[in-house]
């Protein structure tokens, strides 16, 4: 082993004397650093560095690396695992730059050929990072010369790798020395032509490379890329074609001769690119016609002669020039047919040796843009497209030409095509409007028929841009669009947008004749009133009254008055439709007419007119649940309520009811994409709902006669209350000690409604413990000091229980005693329902609402058709449904409620439910496994849900709250311990989040044994 270099330990400078890269002010030991020994402690080392922080151990790591490079006894595997590790450090501010680029240069005569490649890959990041190359005498001189020394010898070597590595370095070593680039040019390009097709890759890549870093390349380098273009390797071919753009791009006037039998012309370098470029479409690799099609959408000022050339395969006779007789040796010529007697010429290329003329390209550029049209791959088609449609801009002749091609795209079988070409023609029809033949005018009216949306709106907006040259041609499409507003409801708004268009383009085509044909009105005979309901009635006036204000005018006087009275209303339904100026069109005899449309601008449509009613009332019954919850714990704090407090209570929870039925209500009218309320208020006005229910439940907490609606009023509290926790997103911290709260009230509550001392002592106190933990949790909750007495309720309820657990259940001398310690506790636990105050409920960021919709439940049949089953087999059905703010997609479980009303909660596999968006998922279930009841044969039906499971907090409690149920009498603490035990006791309350269920039709039949084999026939 070599002896070891002592390296840098800090940051100081190395003294003058100090050989590159060692020592400093700071010295270390050199038996301190060892190299490393394997390859798998310098893998460790380069995983250890993304959690490294400490400069000491990027030295240090630094230190190791560099010895180990330099370690020529090492395996070649471990010194280029140490060059990898080198080239990570590169990343770091800390580490020395200087000396990590003299170690590997000095390495490079000494190291394997594999190991040289890592320490050139390795160079070229450190000059990512650094830099270190274009900063003047970052890299000392000896250390230049040394590594270009090395550069220009690996260039020659037998292995391919390393002539890659080595050109990719080069650059940087002449441009960083200085060097003339011209010389660079010449060397690299040397290497275009080597033998493996790597090394003429890298080389074509290392010119394209100086080009983005802002060298200009010079001119002599395009016949190398020419020749490239023919490389058997399409890597090759794709990086030269890049280079013919930007070397043609940088001399575009550059003269280029071309000679064939004794004639010459000079044609430009641009358009010598551009034409050897449309060769290329013809290349049998896809991605070179794909770039080939892209790159050729650049020449926006290439010759128009060139640019036509491309939409015909023949060869243009601009693009022949004439051969001078004896022009081609052996061959003067044909005259009048008979050929001439001397050797018959060998073809070249695909020259014509009976032709008296050579073409300025070949046969196979010709068509360029029809072969990338035609191409059997999409990817070629739409760079075509895309091309074309750049090109188009800056010809307009070229335009023309492109319309013919580009509508015979309307039928290629993919969408994807299909709607390409269909924007580049409508991006051609925004600069001048595209007249159509009728051979187009079928293609798109065919087009209009399209299965896919984005097709079909894409033919509208085409058409918004498009010219008819008849009459009849324009009553042939509006049928097409009649067909379509029957057949897709949901394209009327884009329909509508493009007759407006239409009108306002076909003024020369629309008369009074077609307007009444279009109509259905009749010159001889009364016609009866359309209605305005009539969406193709609304479309044909549309399309009528957008033509010019004079033409626009003789219609309206020609048609039925009732066409006029229907403007204001047209104007209002379909807003923009109509012009502004069509007031100016009704006859003067129907001057109201005329007066309601020449309202002011600023007066609002009545749909706008709805929609801001919709706001101002939402806003007001919003405002009015907010100040209720703020005064619904505003009675005085008492064990009982008085008449005044009871009507005040009372009054609270109506008003909540209806406003939070009404505000629900209102939400469910207004379009979701313009109503007002977000999830925050609509999250307020279901908690509104919810305090509306303790409200009521605080009433008649103190009436015993009342014990089942109280039970009643329970439930839905404590159900609602998790319902509102489990499907919002968003709710702060406030908001869900809100909900704790009510949910303690819910089971202080149901517990008022037991009378204890019926039960064994022990189930009592389990009972009670129950409440007593819920409170306990409630009060360790962030600012549960806000609920209005907690802590000392909790205390005085602990107090009376454990008072009345000091008399034991089977003294008699006690009884009296006991039970008077019992109502004491019952007396405390009903102040605490009376005396409850809902906190505020403000959501503050931004909330959303779980929400799950079916698309479809069948298994062999539409959920109208009955599914057949057999109660001995179980029954497989298949659900689709998509789920909107779900975080955790295990809580998401399948209620199936059976025809004996009983419910099932199946969880589906987590396979099934694909994410879509963040908390959005898809949810595809091809095999629910159920299991149907013995049936008496009639048809049935079950219903199919979706639910969330939310954690319950008292899971044996609120069962029973939920259930509206009281503890039995006979219920025992063993009872009590057995169900807690119950793996069947759900720890989940089930949330129902579907919009609406989707209910199965299910019909049972009979399946008959198999006939014995004694069985007599």
């Amino acid at each position: 082993m070599p002896t070891k270099r002592e390296y840098p330990a800090g940051d100081d400078a190395a003294p003058d004397n100090a050989p590159s890269g060692e020592s400093s002010a700071q010295k270390t030991n050199s038996s301190s650093s060892e190299p490393y020994t394997t390859y798998q402690q310098a893998h460790e080392a380069i995983v250890s560095l993304k959690s490294m922080q400490s400069k000491s151990g990027i030295h240090e790591t630094t230190r190791r690396a560099l010895i180990s490079i330099e370690s020529s006894s090492l395996p070649s595997a471990v010194r280029q695992a140490a060059v990898r590790l080198a080239r990570h450090l590169c990343a770091y501010p800390e580490t020395d730059t200087a000396a990590i680029v003299s170690v590997l240069v000095r390495t490079l005569d000494t190291a394997a050929p594999s190991t040289r490649c890592e320490m050139y890959n390795a160079l070229l990041r450190l000059n990512e990072f650094k830099g270190i190359f274009s900063v003047a005498e970052a890299v000392p001189g000896k250390v230049m010369a040394s590594l270009e020394a090395f550069v220009l010898r690996d260039l020659n070597h037998a292995q391919h790798h390393l002539r890659c590595a080595a050109l990719s370095v080069l650059p940087l070593v002449w441009m960083g020395g200085k060097s003339d680039s011209g010389k660079l040019f010449e060397t690299i390009c040397g290497y275009t032509a080597d033998s493996h097709p790597k090394v003429r890759q890298t080389a074509l890549s290392s010119i394209l490379q100086q080009h983005t870093m802002g060298v200009v390349l010079p001119v002599d380098t395009y016949d190398d890329c020419v020749a490239a273009t023919k490389d058997d390797f399409e890597q090759v071919r794709l990086v030269a074609v890049e280079l013919m753009y930007v070397i043609s791009s940088t001399y575009p006037e550059y003269p280029v001769v071309i000679q064939k039998y004794k004639v010459s012309e000079s044609i430009r370098l641009l358009d010598d690119s551009f034409v050897k470029i449309c060769d290329m479409v013809n290349d049998s690799s896809v991605v070179v016609r794909q770039r080939a099609c892209t790159i050729l959408g650049r020449f926006k000022t290439v010759d128009a002669k060139f640019l036509s050339q491309t939409f015909s395969k023949q060869v243009m006779s601009h693009l022949r020039r004439f051969v001078p007789r004896g022009g081609v040796r052996g061959y003067s010529g044909r005259n009048r047919g008979v050929r001439s007697k001397g050797a018959i010429p060998t073809p070249q290329g695909d020259a014509d040796v009976e032709s008296e003329e050579f073409r300025l390209l070949d046969s196979g550029a010709a068509g360029a843009f029809v072969h990338g049209l035609e191409d059997e791959y999409q990817e070629v088609r739409d760079a075509a497209i895309e091309s074309i449609t750049e090109l188009c801009t800056a010809s307009a002749d070229f335009s023309v030409k492109a319309v013919d091609f580009l509508v015979d795209m309307f039928n290629d079988s993919s969408d994807r095509v299909r709607v390409c070409a269909i924007r580049a023609l409508t991006s051609i029809g925004e600069q001048a409007a595209i007249q159509l033949t009728e051979e187009q005018l079928s293609i798109a009216y065919s087009a209009m028929k399209d299965s896919s949306r984005r097709v079909r709106e894409g033919i509208y907006r085409f058409l918004s841009v498009s010219t008819l040259a008849k009459s009849e041609w324009l009553e042939r499409l509006m049928s097409g669009f009649k067909a379509n507003l029957e057949k897709y409801p949901e394209d009327q708004a884009a329909i509508y947008g493009t007759l407006r268009a239409l009108g306002q383009n076909h003024s020369h085509v629309v008369t009074i004749h077609f307007a009444r044909t279009l109509l259905g009105i009749s010159e001889h005979y009364l016609s009866r009133e359309a209605r305005l309901d009539d969406t193709v009635y609304a479309g044909n006036v549309i399309l009528i009254m957008n033509t010019k204000p004079a033409l626009r005018k003789a219609i309206a006087e020609a048609l039925p008055d009732y066409v006029s009275t229907h403007l204001p209303y047209l104007s209002d339904k379909y807003p923009g439709c109509l012009p502004h100026d069509i007031a100016n069109a009704v006859p003067s005899r129907l001057a109201f007419v005329k007066q309601m449309l020449e309202r002011p601008q600023s007066e609002q449509s009545v749909s706008q007119l709805a929609l801001g009613d919709s706001r101002k009332r939402l806003a007001d019954i919003f405002g009015t649940i907010v100040k209720t919850l703020e005064s619904a714990s505003s009675y005085a704090d008492s064990d009982r309520m008085d008449d005044r407090d009871e009507r005040a209570c009372r009054s609270a929870a109506t008003m909540l009811a209806s406003k939070a039925r009404e505000f629900n209500a209102l939400c469910g009218t207004v379009d979701p994409d313009k109503a007002v309320p977000d999830e925050r208020q609509k999250a307020v006005a279901r908690y509104a709902q919810l305090i509306s229910h303790v409200l009521d439940a605080q009433h008649i907490s103190d009436k015993p006669l009342q014990q089942p609606q109280t039970l009643k009023l329970a439930s839905l509290v404590m159900y609602q209350a998790y319902e509102l926790d489990a499907r919002t997103i968003g709710l702060g911290s406030t908001c869900k000690l809100a909900l704790a709260g009510v949910r303690l009230f819910a089971h202080a509550a149901w517990l008022n409604a037991h009378t204890l001392i019926q039960y064994d002592h022990r189930l009592a106190d389990k009972m009670v413990g129950e409440l007593l933990q819920r409170m306990k949790q409630t009060i360790g909750l962030q600012g549960a000091e806000n609920i209005h007495k907690l802590s000392d309720s909790l205390h005085q309820l602990e107090q009376r229980w454990q008072t009345a657990l000091s008399f034991p259940g089977d003294s008699r001398n006690s009884d009296a005693s006991r039970q008077e310690a019992y109502q004491a506790f019952g007396d405390e636990l009903l102040a605490f329902v009376l005396q409850f105050k809902p906190m505020q409920f403000a959501p503050q960021g931004l909330c959303q609402h779980a929400l799950a919709h079916f698309q479809h439940t069948a298994a062999a049949a539409a959920a109208k058709h009955s599914i057949e089953y057999n109660h001995a087999f179980p029954l497989r059905l298949s659900l689709t449904a998509s789920l909107e703010w779900v975080e955790r997609r295990s809580a998401v479980a399948i209620a199936v409620t059976l025809p004996t009303q009983r419910t099932l909660y199946l969880s589906p596999p987590l396979s099934s439910l694909k994410p879509r968006l963040p908390m959005h998922w898809a949810v595809d279930w091809d095999d629910v496994p159920l299991s149907l009841p013995l049936s008496s044969g009639e048809s049935t039906a079950v219903r199919l849900s979706v639910a969330l499971h939310y954690r319950a907090q008292m899971p044996w409690t609120d069962a029973f709250v939920i259930a509206e149920a009281v503890v039995p009498d006979a219920y025992t603490v063993e009872d009590y311990f057995k169900s807690i035990g119950d793996p069947g006791l759900s720890r989940h309350i089930s949330i129902d989040i579907a919009h609406e269920s989707h209910s199965v039709s299910v019909n049972p039949v009979e399946v008959r044994a198999p006939a014995s084999i004694h069985t007599r026939i």
